[in-house]
């Protein structure tokens, strides 16, 4: 939707990600305002995407100071089976690689607006961040893990990598984990990095064709 740029950003639009766990995706789940790990995962993936840099906010100001788009991305759990941020992540810039903006014509004298739905561009993704969560069991790691893994660890991990470096790290609580092991989980986001990017860009195209 349309919106008015923030004052301090007169040249930016928004991306606001919002991540929805309904009661039908897990038991675990009520009716109600969004749980804490709707919320905490919600905040994550904002982090990522201002801190990857993955679409340009610029990109999204058609007035500077006046006209701008907002572009909502709901994030919506059909079925909660571990490695929330993962799934959540490949989803959204799948999403972001589909979009299409339509041409908008804007006279700031009468404040009035010319929409042609038939002249679009797709919005530019500069990079495709993504992630890797892992389970620690004492001196092992699990990839991937399953909800029931999830429950059952010490501590969980998410890694995500821009460009085959390191972008953030998300470790919710739980026992603490060695450089070592850090360092392990770093490598091996890395190497799952590309497969991830082929899935993503593949999907994309499918939905772009």
């Amino acid at each position: 939707e349309f919106c008015q740029p923030k004052a301090e950003k007169p040249n930016e639009g928004f991306l606001i990600p919002n991540v929805e766990l309904p009661p039908l995706c897990s038991p675990k789940f009520r009716p109600g305002p969004p749980s804490d790990l709707a919320q905490i995962t919600t905040r994550f993936i904002a982090d990522i995407v201002e801190n990857s840099r993955c679409i340009d906010l610029n990109d999204l100001c058609i007035a500077k100071e006046r006209l701008a788009w907002c572009l909502y991305a709901d994030l919506i759990c059909l079925d909660h089976d571990g490695s929330l941020i993962d799934a959540c992540l490949l989803a959204l810039m799948t999403a972001l690689k589909t979009v299409r903006l339509p041409s908008v014509e804007y006279d700031p004298a009468i404040d009035n607006k010319l929409v042609n739905e038939d002249e679009t561009k797709l919005l530019k993704v500069y990079s495709t961040p993504v992630s890797v969560t892992y389970a620690v069991f004492e001196d092992n790691l699990i990839t991937d893990p399953t909800h029931e893994e999830e429950d059952l660890s010490s501590g969980l991990i998410t890694i995500v990598v821009k460009d085959d470096n390191l972008c953030s790290v998300h470790k919710p609580g739980g026992n603490p984990i060695s450089e070592e092991k850090l360092y392990e989980c770093i490598q091996e986001t890395i190497k799952h990095a590309e497969l991830l990017r082929t899935l993503i860009d593949t999907a994309a195209t499918g939905e772009n064709d």
